[in-house]
């Protein structure tokens, strides 16, 4: 026999139900049920977990992750009286395959499924629907179906819902429980509202936690990701970009189902041991092939990406030894020092070969054989271009699966918000106009104007210089680029990147302290100290170092434009040499047009909005509070009412409340 809650206790539940409310609509539940027949449960308990917390094959019946003290409170208080079924679906974001809107998608087809075989099968029995995050979402979006008459099961059948850290918070007809906030979920409020469950449905979010708190007009980026990153392109609205929703998805998404890369070293020698046999089977053969080649594939798309670029592998040492982060970066290391995209190139072909020589019989040919020489030569070439990350610990590659199989969508969050705090700090169009000038300072020799200039770029680089080893511009920009933004904001930060990402931040810092240093040497000898008289040949002869220097720079400004710019290693920072290759010919110097050059540039610093970033700021600063407080994950801290109960404990006291109004 369940407890029973105290007296006290149900009084408090009753008067924190009553007084919730929501633009004015309060919490209540639909009629009482009639008896249920004897072999359904009086109550069907859908519970829906986060992301990452369940899976397809996950047992039903073992609640799981956060709401699994919620499904637990349920059945200490009614027995058999109430089903919980914790939904399996997939519950993933980006790495598996799939997009977060695939799994979402996944999740209510899976919900409906279960609600309406139930609603067939029990036709007394009443419902509860209730998630957690991502699978607050679907849950969400399920209640405004059945209360716009469009979901599987009546809407008079559902006692309660409840939404916790809900991406589609601020929904007409859910009521707010706990601090109010500011914002709303980062996937939009539902258009339909809830309809005829409006009053039945409860809503709690952290005001910390932006993903069902973001105010999108201050943070127009992460508001914009979020929405696109949430919905699938066949839900994309007149006003959004489907196409460019569709790709931005795609390009987060890393797929890492099929690689099995603690089993690399070991498909690897089983390929060579298959190749000396005396009668090989080739069928074999192609069975390894296509297994190493389909754990190469999403390791090499990952280091093709501009996912594993420094800042974030940089990051990913930092955490202790032995950590997944840490093996995540171990790999990464290894990965780089192998050659992935040829030996990717030189595993599928293997694999094609000896499928196509196998055809659809089992197939044996002699070691000696023309053909499998052709074969062992491509394993042993395989073998050299995949050796450095092979020789991965097993346990390293176990761990490290985890985190390499969403670094996609975590370092461009991270890279976008770099550049919305970086770039803002930046006077884009102060840097532009001085590019334009120091060149022409330079080429007609004017000593103090040239290091007038160069020392004020000196400053003004000094966040780009940062930044330049933290972002893959040019990828940010192509993120960025997609966003469909009408605040412009998105625009503005992309065509910022997009003229980052083609300059030669490091070596164009370098030539610019050079341009200095010679600069002032020439200043010095025109204006000597007292006692020594001016020296203008000298301060001439100095001056004409600057030419080749200057040549250099104008190299790079041209490369800005043009796209086509290599970059330097953030290591060469600071490294006064004259030994930078100059992409101008002396010809072509003496032909460069540096007046056009610099009507170029200053149509760049003009274009929209470059000189109205700082609105960015304030959402790089929230949106870094946001992943240091943990809110997502802080619920079963979060008091929500004058009774100090947290969100977990007043979520269990409600459901149990509508439940037991109803019995």
């Amino acid at each position: 026999m369940p407890a029973r809650p105290s007296r006290g206790r149900r009084t408090v539940a009753l008067i924190a139900t009553a007084t919730v409310a929501s633009g004015g609509a309060a919490l209540n539940a639909p009629a009482v049920a009639s008896a249920a027949p004897n072999n359904c449960a009086a109550t069907f308990s859908l519970f829906i977990p986060g992301t990452w917390e369940t899976s397809e094959t996950a047992n039903p019946a073992q609640p799981v992750g956060m709401l699994k003290p919620v499904a637990d409170a349920l059945t200490s208080q009614h027995g058999r009286q109430v089903e919980v079924y914790t939904l399996p679906y997939m519950a993933r974001a980006f790495d598996n395959g799939h997009t977060y809107a695939d799994s979402k998608a996944d999740a209510l087809a899976k919900a409906e499924r279960v609600l309406a075989q139930i609603a067939e099968n029990c036709r007394n029995t009443k419902f509860t629907i209730t998630g957690y995050s991502q699978g607050a979402d679907a849950a969400g979006d399920l209640a405004s179906a059945i209360g716009n008459g469009k979901g599987p099961i009546d809407p008079d059948r559902v006692l309660a819902v409840g939404l916790l850290a809900d991406p589609g918070a601020g929904t007409k007809g859910s009521a707010t429980v706990g601090p109010r906030t500011s914002g709303e979920g980062i996937a939009d409020p539902r258009p339909q509202g809830m309809g005829k469950l409006s009053g039945r449905v409860a809503s709690i979010c952290d005001p910390g936690d932006l993903y069902c708190s973001i105010q999108k007009g201050s943070s127009p980026l992460l508001g914009s990701l979020g929405s696109i990153l949430s919905k699938s392109p066949s839900a994309a609205t007149a006003d959004d970009t489907a196409a460019g929703t569709s790709q931005l998805a795609s390009a987060l998404t890393s797929d890492f189902s099929s690689a099995d890369l603690p089993a690399l070293a070991k498909n690897m020698a089983t390929l060579g041991h298959q190749l000396t046999e005396p009668n090989v089977d080739i069928t074999q053969v192609a069975s390894t092939a296509t297994s190493i080649a389909k754990t190469l594939a999403p390791l090499t798309d990952l280091l093709d990406s501009g996912a594993a670029n420094p800042a974030a592998d940089s990051h990913l040492a930092a955490a202790p030894a032995g950590t997944a982060e840490h093996n995540a970066s171990d790999v990464l290391t290894r990965a780089g020092q192998s050659d992935l995209t040829a030996a990717l190139d030189t595993a599928t072909k293997l694999a094609d070969t000896a499928t196509t020589l196998a055809g659809n019989n089992a197939l044996s040919l002699p070691a000696a054989s023309p053909e499998v020489q052709t074969l062992t030569r491509a394993a042993d070439t395989l073998i050299s271009q995949v050796g450095p990350v092979a020789t991965t610990p097993v346990d390293a590659l176990t761990s490290a699966t985890s985190v390499l199989s969403v670094l996609k969508p975590t370092v461009v969050v991270n890279q976008v918000l770099n550049v919305a705090t970086g770039v803002t700090s930046l006077d884009m169009p102060g840097i532009l106009n001085n590019l334009t000038l120091l060149p022409q300072k330079v080429a007609a020799l004017d000593a103090r104007g040239a290091h007038e200039v160069a020392g004020q770029l000196n400053n003004q680089f000094t966040p780009l210089v940062k930044m330049a080893a933290a972002v893959d511009m040019r990828w940010v920009s192509q993120v960025l680029s997609v966003i469909p933004d009408p605040s412009g904001t998105a625009q503005i930060a992309a065509l910022v990147s997009s003229i980052l990402a083609n300059v030669d931040v490091i070596r164009l810092a370098n030539l610019i302290g050079q341009i200095q240093e010679i600069s002032w040497t020439a200043v010095e000898k025109l204006l000597p100290p007292p006692g020594q008289l001016p020296d203008p040949i000298g301060a001439g002869a100095v001056m004409t170092g600057l030419l080749p220097v200057g040549l250099d720079l104008a190299s790079v400004a041209a490369n800005m434009l043009s796209g086509k710019a290599a970059k330097t290693s953030p290591e060469l920072l600071g490294r006064q040499t004259n030994t930078f290759a100059t992409s101008i010919s002396a010809p072509q110097a003496e032909t460069l047009d540096l007046p056009k050059l610099s009507n170029s540039l200053t149509t760049l610093s003009q274009s929209h909005g470059a000189e109205d970033l700082m609105s960015l700021v304030g959402e790089g600063l929230s949106a870094a509070h946001f992943f240091t407080s943990r809110a997502h994950t802080n619920y079963n801290a979060l008091v929500v009412d004058n009774a100090g109960r947290n969100a977990i404990q007043w979520l269990s006291d409600w459901l149990n409340l509508q439940i037991g109004r109803a019995a």
